[in-house]
């Protein structure tokens, strides 16, 4: 479960892909859900382009619809959007936007679940150095909304390197990133996914996920291990979603020979 710390990496069953999410020409990647995994927001090339895509199911054991774009209208544009991230109660979404506005770290609001998404806005606090060539991507908001972390790519850094920013309450602005160097090296690392009080985190190195681990939130993490049982040699696995109970992964996948949404379920600890 979520918030009860255990030293052992999770470990998961066999993933399976999730058909009704995916199209059989198009790459379907970054999933992210709200924290009752009855809505699920994730990118997709269907339409032509990288846009935010969603699909919602009435229950945990309902089939998802099919996915649409209808409630997305002003968050897709003419450029890319990818590698968005709901919050919990699915009422913001952070998500990167490149093209012919700023390119980076955006966030729309809505009202309710039911309502369409807003007029996005440029996250200056989650675009450091956004001026001098530094891109960030993959934004991961953990559960409380007090910590991001994302993917930098600069001048200061190796290639992709993962780094964490916090703030004291979800109202205020977000401090300045940390870089994780305990586990950057001089290949990518994207796509994480914070959880357990900032004292756990999946993210993808190279072609595979990983885990780590710290013992408090404040602390470096200690030396990561591969997600064996997710991870195929067939292709790359990216952008992990760990359900708040911690029952669930999903996460996209290249195995099959295109790029699409897999699930597994956690067995232990």
């Amino acid at each position: 479960m979520i918030g009860a710390f255990v030293p052992e990496r999770p470990r998961f069953t066999a993933p399976e892909k999730v058909a009704a999410l995916n199209d059989d020409v198009a790459r379907d990647e970054d999933p992210t859900l709200t924290g009752d995994l009855l809505e699920i927001h994730f990118m997709s090339e269907r339409g032509g382009n990288k846009d935010i895509w969603v699909s919602r199911r009435a229950d945990l054991g309902s089939p998802w619809e099919t996915p649409t774009v209808e409630l997305l209208e002003k968050i897709n544009s003419a450029g890319n959007e990818d590698t968005p991230a709901i919050s919990n109660d699915g009422l913001r979404l952070w998500f990167f936007r490149g093209g012919e506005q700023q390119t980076g770290i955006w966030m729309s609001e809505r009202a309710s679940r039911g309502d369409p998404w807003g007029d996005p806005l440029f996250v200056e606090s989650l675009n450091p150095g956004h001026d001098d060539g530094t891109q960030v991507m993959n934004p991961h908001v953990d559960l409380p909304e007090l910590r991001a972390v994302v993917g930098l790519n600069g001048p200061e850094t190796q290639g992709w390197d993962l780094a964490i920013a916090s703030r004291e309450s979800p109202e205020e602005a977000w401090g300045e990133f940390v870089p994780l160097a305990e586990l950057n090296d001089a290949g990518d690392q994207l796509a994480p996914f914070l959880f357990d009080d900032g004292r756990q985190l999946f993210y993808r190195s190279g072609d595979d996920l990983f885990w780590a681990r710290r013992p408090g939130p404040n602390d470096a993490f200690e030396a990561p291990e591969p997600l064996e049982e997710l991870n195929s040699p067939d292709g790359r696995e990216n952008d992990p979603y760990l359900s708040p109970d911690g029952s669930v992964v999903f996460f996209s996948s290249e195995r099959s020979g295109g790029t699409d949404i897999y699930e597994a379920r956690r067995i232990a600890p």
